[in-house]
């Protein structure tokens, strides 16, 4: 169950593979478009922290957001005329795709055919509902786990593009 930083280092981790073997360098742009991917499916967090909506790993985990998002951004650059409209939606699918397949691999799983609620991880088929109910201390510890992982991850990377001296503080 990666967090936001164990997502942003998934899309990182495959933009840098991509790079090597392509010998291409990803625009900023590209990067921007493939980082924001690898968060955005999270986005429902918002609306459950403000309007307490209890959505969360539901459409933004699903095949039908993996389609739908990256075609509006295609729509909307290529309606603009803008020359790089695919290789932003591919950088966007490359992204949200690494989000899935993360949490694919999470206990919970993701719900692939929204709205249909059955979440599915290499652990099987999962009904949400039951996963809420086996909610515990157990599982609370090991989210804080985790969380505190993720902020390890987080803290590292920071550290190493700094070493790199592509960030300055």
């Amino acid at each position: 169950m990666p967090f936001a930083f164990g997502h942003l280092i998934g899309a990182w981790i495959i933009g840098k593979i991509y790079e090597h073997f392509s010998k291409k360098k990803i625009t900023n742009y590209g990067w921007f478009f493939l980082l924001l991917g690898g968060i955005f499916p999270d986005i429902d967090f918002l609306l459950d922290w403000t309007l307490g909506a209890g959505i969360h790993r539901t459409f933004t985990h699903s095949w039908l957001f993996l389609i739908i998002v990256p075609l509006f951004v295609y729509i909307i650059f290529k309606s603009q005329k803008d020359k790089q409209a695919k290789y932003f939606s591919l950088a966007l699918v490359a992204g949200i795709l690494i989000h899935l397949l993360l949490d694919f691999f999470s206990l919970q799983g993701i719900p692939l055919f929204w709205p249909h609620l059955a979440y599915y991880s290499p652990l099987g088929l999962t009904n949400y509902n039951t996963e809420l109910a086996l909610f515990s201390v157990y599982t609370l510890k090991t989210k804080i786990k985790f969380a505190i992982l993720d902020m390890g991850l987080g803290t590292t990377w920071i550290l190493y593009l700094s070493f790199k001296k592509r960030i300055k503080f």
